[in-house]
């Protein structure tokens, strides 16, 4: 998983992290990445490249903006609905109201408290975030494992995959987020019907595909975004979409 703590008091991200890495350390708990910022949008940027089950330790406020933090797990739940959100903060008086922002948040950890009690909260949260791993976050995943990455994502947010310029690099395009894993193409192609390999660069879910444009050579989804469909496989990535479609009608 990749951690994120978003805090815009130096002083307090560095306690906060610094407690993260021992625990992480002292438990052999794996974490890819650990990103510390006091700016929401570099944060929610990072995002774009998460994969599932990711922690989130979110201040309240942000530049004196009191809800700032609420509004920034809003946004992360938009990425991101399968994420880990706590609230770390002064603020103690807020915490009834998190409820109305439905965020779905673990905890609410109170920067004041005793340094002993605040690591035993921090640990509590890191240890059910990293139980969550395997979790799955959909009774239909994509789930996809090698020697260089593990993941899991719903197949109905699955738009397409696409080689990179590095070697061996796939990036995935999703309805939420895009994320890049080590990979071959063939790999992706072999793993469920819905999944086809509609050019030499491309795997697209047949299941999410709103067209094919014959004319321009792609394939189109919702919200204007599209891959190459080369004109050799344009029919049969149509009679494909169509078979599929047929059998989820008929089930």
């Amino acid at each position: 998983m990749n951690i994120f703590i978003l805090e815009d008091d130096l002083i307090q991200q560095q306690r906060l992290e610094q407690i993260i890495r021992t625990l992480l350390f002292k438990h052999q708990i794996r974490c890819r990445s650990l990103c510390s910022t006091a700016k929401p949008d570099q944060l929610l940027s990072q995002i774009e490249n998460a994969a599932d089950h990711q922690l989130y330790f979110l201040d309240l406020e942000i530049k004196h903006e009191k809800h700032k933090g609420l509004a920034i797990a809003k946004e992360i739940r938009k990425k991101d609905p399968y994420g880990t959100i706590v609230f770390v903060t002064t603020h103690s008086e807020l915490a009834p109201i998190t409820f109305t922002y439905r965020v779905a948040a673990l905890d609410f950890i109170e920067k004041d408290l005793e340094e002993v009690e605040f690591i035993q909260k921090v640990e509590e949260c890191l240890f059910i975030a990293d139980s969550r791993r395997t979790i799955p976050v959909s009774p239909d995943n994509f789930t996809f494992e090698n020697k260089y990455t593990r993941f899991q994502i719903p197949f109905s947010d699955i738009l397409y995959f696409e080689t990179m310029e590095i070697a061996h690099k796939i990036r995935l395009i999703t309805k939420t987020k895009v994320l890049n894993f080590y990979a071959e193409l063939h790999e992706i192609a072999g793993y469920d019907d819905r999944l086809f390999r509609c050019h030499r660069a491309f795997v697209v879910n047949l299941s999410n595909i709103r067209s094919v444009d014959k004319k321009n050579k792609l394939v189109l989804f919702d919200h204007d975004i599209s891959c190459s469909v080369s004109r050799r496989l344009q029919k049969e990535t149509i009679e494909r979409m169509e078979a599929l479609r047929q059998k989820e009608f008929l089930h």
